[in-house]
């Protein structure tokens, strides 16, 4: 009985006083993106929401960024049949800012090797899922970038 009313002390005092904040949190930027200028395509549309998701009303700071986007699949490994057995996802951003004096046009890219599975709606799935997770990821580059911007 003591030792789990120690352990559950223990748990309480490290997890209380972690300090855990997240990094991207828009309460912490002092600045928010305005327009977002591209073209109508899916990935595209994919980078504005998750932007998007990320303004802050209340700041008067707005940077209006355009955006290009692209996906790449790269077979990696073959099988002695010729069958594909690895890829590599490769998704990159280029944007730039419309409206900071300074130029500010960069090309941020992230990629992720997987296995190829014989299900083809279950690897569509893990695709999707993974160019969520890259797309996440070069969102959380672009705001850290362009906070250290300024």
């Amino acid at each position: 009985m003591k030792n789990k009313f120690f352990f559950l002390v223990m748990l309480f005092l490290i997890l209380s006083s972690c300090g855990f904040q997240p990094i991207y949190s828009t309460k912490n930027l002092n600045f928010t993106i305005g327009n977002i200028e591209k073209e109508n395509t899916s990935l595209n549309n994919k980078f504005e929401k998750t932007i998007n998701n990320l303004k802050n009303k209340k700041i008067d700071k707005k940077i209006d960024i355009k955006i290009e986007s692209g996906k790449r699949i790269e077979v990696k490994s073959k099988d002695s049949k010729g069958n594909a057995l690895v890829f590599e996802l490769e998704i990159y951003l280029k944007f730039s800012s419309l409206n900071i004096d300074s130029e500010a046009e960069r090309l941020l890219s992230q990629k992720i090797t997987y296995n190829n599975s014989d299900d083809k709606f279950k690897l569509n799935q893990y695709e999707n899922e993974l160019e969520e997770i890259l797309i996440n990821r070069i969102v959380e580059d672009l705001i850290n970038y362009l906070s250290n911007l300024k």
